[in-house]
Parts: structure tokens; sequence; C-alpha cells
């Protein structure tokens, strides 16, 4: 599950307008932290914003139901937590623009996105640590990524039943979470965000065996950047955040 496609009137106003004000302060934190970056870094993480669009604007069949690629993980080790939250609030919005669900579904969608971006880069580093390839590293943080979203998905379908039980629809969305938690159901739902998840990290697996062989600077390092040699294991200008 990469993004809601639910146009406006159906989620509850506690939850969307929450949705917006976390997610406008999420922005203020991330513009803070990235400040500092230059010319060659907003151009280098535009560059990825219209990659992660692109690849977000075509859906992928799988059976009967249609999943959107993301590229949460990869952007997220490639740029931090700050610069990929920037990049994923621009992306949902110009994907609401295209009709991929309302302008009130916006802060909530780039704040899942986000937090899944934001878990990438620690894991990718961890793995780093432990002698994994860059290869490998990114899509185990990938596959974590995707998880964590999906996760978060679940909980803001949870809190929408939650906040309006009284609704025709809130009561379909219910029934609908409880039929997909019954016995084979749930399997075959399990089975399909597996699928999912193992496209979307043998994408990130094969980014980062070629960035590895073309521009290896451009994968952060589990090196320190007190003692990290000047140019290696972030992109030129880049924010820590």
């Amino acid at each position: 599950m990469s993004h809601l496609h639910i146009p406006d009137g159906v989620l509850p106003p506690q939850l969307w307008i929450a949705g917006l004000v976390l997610a406008f302060l999420a922005l203020l934190a991330a513009v803070h932290a990235t400040r500092g970056a230059g010319p060659q870094q907003i151009a280098y993480q535009s560059a990825l914003g219209g990659i992660m669009l692109a690849v977000m604007a075509i859906p992928i069949p799988i059976t009967a139901f249609d999943y959107c690629m993301t590229l949460a993980g990869p952007v997220g080790v490639l740029l931090g937590a700050g610069a990929a939250f920037q990049v994923s609030l621009v992306v949902t919005l110009i994907l609401a623009l295209m009709g991929q669900g309302g302008f009130t579904v916006i802060g909530l969608n780039a704040l899942v996105l986000g937090a899944g971006a934001a878990t990438a880069r620690p894991v990718y580093l961890r793995a780093v640590a432990a002698r994994r390839s860059p290869a490998a590293a990114m899509a185990i943080a990938t596959a974590v990524s995707q998880v964590f979203s999906s996760l978060l998905w679940v909980v803001v379908l949870w809190a929408s039943v939650r906040l309006t039980p009284g609704l025709a629809v809130q009561q379909q969305v219910r029934e609908g979470l409880r039929f997909l938690a019954g016995g084979s159901v749930a399997a075959i739902v399990a089975v399909l965000m597996l699928a999912a998840v193992a496209i979307e990290s043998m994408l990130g697996f094969g980014l980062a065996r070629f960035l590895s062989r073309v521009r290896p600077d451009l994968l952060p390092s589990s090196v320190p950047a007190a003692s990290a040699p000047s140019g290696t294991g972030r992109p030129p200008e880049a924010g820590r955040f």
C-alpha cells in the first residue's frame, strides 16, 4: 500500500486536519534541517523527486489489485529524512492534482511516505555496518520502509473508523477491515503485500548496485561525517537530517 486514493469528504475532519497540521510542522522541521543545502543538492533532490513521481504515477497490477511503487526507501536512503519528506510532500501534492486522492489526504499521504523514508537510512547504515553490500543494505532498508508505511496506513484506516463510527462509508470500511482480517483472505492479502515489498526491494537492490559501480559517493556511509574523507558517504552539500 503506497498512498490512499481517497476523495475529499470521506475521511473525518479530525483526522485529515491533524494530518495537514502535522505535515506542516514536519515540513518546517525538514526545511530547518536542510537549510544549508546548496544548488547541487537541491537539483539532486529535485531529480529524485521527479523519478519518484513518475514511478508512483504508474500502477502495477497485482492480480485484482493495483499497486503503485514509491521509491520512498531508496529516496530516504539517498537524501535523508528531511529532504525525503520535502520530496514526499511535493510528490503527494502533484498526485492529488492528477486525481490520485483528494486534497484532504495530502497531509496523511506525505506523513506516511515521509515516515517510511525516514526509517530507511538508519536501517541502511546498520546493514552496511554489519558488512552487508550496498545493494543488499538498500534492499533491506526498502523492505523495512514499505512494511512500516503499510502498517501506518492500517492505523490511519482504523482511526478513521473509530472517529466516525456512525457514517455509512465508515461502516463499509469497518466491514472491509473485518473481511480482510479473516482466514484465507488475510493470507492472500499478506502474500500480495509481500510481493509488493519484494518488487520494491528488488528495485532498490538494482539501484544501489548501479550506484555502487558508477557513483558510490552518492550512497551514505556508516563512517561518521567527522572522520569520513571529503566527498564520501553522501552527496555534496547534502543535509544530515
